[in-house]
């Protein structure tokens, strides 16, 4: 999530009643306490308000003492009969024992570390309600550590709360159970709660229009943010507790609505403003003629999809602002075809354009791949860590005398000597593997004022990924984005064959059928989640690329030559490598997932991956990508753990099932959730703390439209109705959106 704006309240006694008062003034807090929330992002009361419940507890009635049950948590009300300390002769400690009665049987308290001085409070008469996980011994039931509503009476049925319990927030009710934060107990954190909703609740504003919330029949902010707290209605129903812990109540939908209209609506915003900025027109001039020419001598037919995405690309184009859109397709579908194709119209009419590879094999591949495709006829330069001072100056020069070109490079191109004269079309493949300043840089390589007009321009831009992203995800990580997708594949091209491998007995079959492919000329792929054993960290099951390799070569494939490749070694030696398996004078590569992208060896029949259990979907879908280039059969084997969970079962048999990458990154992205999918760095610009893009996914195509129809009827947010939301995005959701931009 987003760093959050520093609170202007300043932490005087003086503090007014409003939401963003520091927290140390909430009734039971204090410097103390306001520090330790503090630490934990809880800095004024929104933020504790805003801090939600983990679970509930149903406390609406009291279970009498025979009706309680091992394992089961209960709340009662009872009489204390007696105190007793209990000797531990050990450790010279004791146990504080505290009896207590109802109409229906004996319940014993037990503290094994009671806090100093607790023994006095139980007076024999006193009645108090008690709450915690019931433990049978010796045939009598008793609570370890119970917590205690003191000070309460209570009516002769124990079925029933009385008045003045109910009036707590502790029994009598629903009661929330939060994430614990050490150093504020729970019963204190709850009481904390309970005094900020009684004073601040009505300081927070609304900012959704009261026709959005009655369209979806949504309640106010005020009454979500106290029934998700403290719910009132319906606790007596057992199914209330359950919609609450799967956020599915009316007042949880209220807050997961808000959190999507406004992040729709700012990356909606953000791509109208980008249609309204300036970029140059290209293809009108003999630009769509040469790529047309192009692809006539392409020694192959486009898919429906490739053609799809070059005509949307070149209908981009032709519009005077910046193009930003997406290209996503599966591993092998031609996404890098359709890109040459584009670029060619762009420099048949003099422009320059760069495509950025998130690693040199990759760059490497796609400038190999250009020559090979076109025979020369596409002008495609070179760029990566290897280029030598010599080359360097060279292609400097030719960018800036503005040979019109197609640069492609890695991390290198957005470096300070690379500068273009008329840079006018940026590519980023695999753009996910990218942060937002890198892919802002190269973007702003291409930025001038055009001497003729005066006006600010900015290239077209254009990202590839070859993870496919389910809806949801295309409408909140890329929202600002236009999206296409090649869904086929080229003609010609097998399904690798997908195997789940569990059983030692049937690894030595695997074994054997890959010793037949090499036999036959094949290569083979082994994929391991480490480069050395030390990396671990405590999974000591796990294993490293680097020992793997010696065994392979000793035990099973002596035969054999292999190589290891992996990301700590030098780009020198990682070329040297990939060239040898290439010219198949290494007949097994044991490698980590660096191969993962840009690896193209159509010799390559078979891929094994170990420990496939800790990868995601997703990811074992690339590294499969690495075979089944080639006329041959292809194989996939994913050897995993013996003992594994139903689910980590049926998650690897997807990919036996299905080869579409599509309904695999929705698998994926159902199973492991955006977190996983995305990885940490990505994931983190998702600002929900509530909405779930999986989970709550019509609750997010219904924002969408809403934020549409919101934009197309209101723009600037001029009618008085929307004077919150547009204050909200003038402040707060600016601020927020700085995080957002995915260029």
């Amino acid at each position: 999530m987003p760093p959050k704006a520093k609170s202007d309240t300043k932490s005087s006694t003086s503090a007014t009643n409003s939401s963003e008062t520091p927290v140390q003034f909430v009734k039971g807090v204090g410097p103390r306490l306001g520090a330790i929330f503090k630490s934990r992002g809880i800095e004024t009361v929104r933020d504790l308000l805003f801090f939600f419940p983990r679970a509930y507890e149903d406390r609406t009635r009291f279970a009498a003492i025979r009706d309680l049950q091992e394992g089961v948590q209960a709340t009662t009300a009872v009489r204390v009969i007696g105190v007793n300390k209990i000797p531990l002769r050990a450790s010279g400690r004791s146990i504080l024992e505290v009896r207590c009665t109802d109409e229906t049987g004996i319940l014993s308290l037990k503290w094994f570390h009671a806090p100093r001085g607790i023994e006095n409070r139980f007076k024999a008469g006193t009645q108090i309600i008690v709450t915690g996980t019931v433990k049978i011994f010796r045939g009598k039931p008793e609570i370890a550590h119970p917590e205690i509503t003191w000070g309460l009476s209570t009516s002769t049925d124990t079925t029933t709360p009385d008045e003045s319990a109910s009036s707590m927030p502790h029994v009598g009710r629903i009661v929330p159970v939060y994430t614990e934060i050490e150093g504020v107990p729970s019963r204190l954190l709850r009481k904390i709660l309970w005094e900020a909703l009684q004073k601040f609740l009505t300081t927070l504003e609304e900012d959704l229009p009261t026709s959005l919330r009655e369209a979806h029949g949504l309640p106010s902010l005020q009454s979500a943010i106290r029934a998700i707290h403290f719910p009132e209605e319906g606790g007596d129903k057992p199914e209330t507790i359950a919609a609450l812990v799967a956020f599915n109540s009316p007042s949880h939908w209220r807050l997961i609505y808000e959190e999507f209209f406004k992040f729709e609506y700012l990356v909606l915003r953000q791509r109208l403003r980008m249609e309204k900025e300036h970029a140059r027109v290209w293809g009108k001039n003999g630009g769509a003629a040469a790529t047309l020419d192009l692809t006539q001598k392409l020694p192959f037919a486009l898919t429906k999809g490739q053609n799809t995405c070059v005509r949307e690309i070149l209908e981009d184009l032709e519009k005077p602002h910046p193009m930003n859109r997406l290209i996503q397709g599966d591993v092998g579908s031609g996404k890098t075809a359709v890109v040459f194709l584009c670029a060619a119209a762009v420099i048949a009419e003099g422009g320059q354009a760069t495509l950025m590879a998130p690693t040199e094999i990759l760059a490497e591949q796609h400038y190999i791949n250009a020559g090979k495709l076109f025979d020369g006829k596409l002008n495609v330069a070179l760029l990566t860590g290897k280029s030598t001072t010599a080359e360097r100056n060279a292609l400097f020069d030719r960018l800036a005398r503005g040979e019109p070109l197609l640069l492609i490079g890695t991390h290198a191109l957005i470096e300070d000597p690379v500068v273009f004269k008329n840079l006018s079309f940026v590519i980023i493949d695999e753009q996910h593997r990218f942060g937002v300043e890198q892919r802002r840089i190269l973007r702003q390589k291409g930025f001038r004022v055009d001497p003729e007009t005066g006006l600010k321009q900015f290239p077209h831009s254009l990202s590839l990924s070859a993870t496919p992203i389910p809806r949801t995800l295309a409408l909140t990580v890329y929202g600002d984005l236009t999206v296409s997708s090649i869904r086929e594949m080229p003609p010609g091209r097998s399904p690798v064959i997908t195997k789940v491998v569990r059983e030692k007995k049937d690894r030595t079959d695997v074994y054997e059928h890959i010793r037949a492919q090499l036999q036959t000329g094949r290569q083979a792929y082994f994929i391991f989640p480490l480069i050395h054993e030390s990396e671990a960290e405590g999974f000591t099951q796990l294993k490293a690329a680097a020992v793997e390799a010696e065994r392979i070569g000793r035990e099973i494939f002596p035969e054999y030559k292999i190589g290891l490749l992996h990301g700590q070694q030098k780009n020198e030696e990682k070329a040297a490598i990939m060239a040898r398996f290439k010219k198949n004078e290494l007949q097994i590569l044991v490698s980590t997932t660096v191969v993962e992208v840009g690896v193209d060896v159509p010799n390559a029949t078979i891929i094994a991956i170990e420990h496939a259990e800790r990868f995601g979907l997703s990811q074992l879908h690339q590294l499969r990508g690495r075979v089944g280039r080639g006329q041959h059969q292809s194989f996939c084997y994913l050897f995993a753990a013996t003992r594994t969970t139903e689910a980590t079962a049926s998650r690897l048999e997807v990919l036996e099932e299905t080869h579409d990458g599509f309904r695999i990154a929705e698998a994926d992205l159902e199973i492991r959730g955006p977190g996983a999918f995305l990885g940490t760095r990505q994931a983190g610009s998702l600002p929900f703390f509530m909405a779930d893009v999986v989970r709550d996914k019509e609750w997010l195509f219904k924002s969408r439209d809403d934020a549409v129809k919101m934009l197309k009827e209101d723009p600037s947010l001029e009618r008085p109705e929307h004077a919150p939301l547009k204050r909200y995005f003038d402040t707060d959701g600016g601020k927020q959106f700085a995080w957002l931009k995915t260029s």
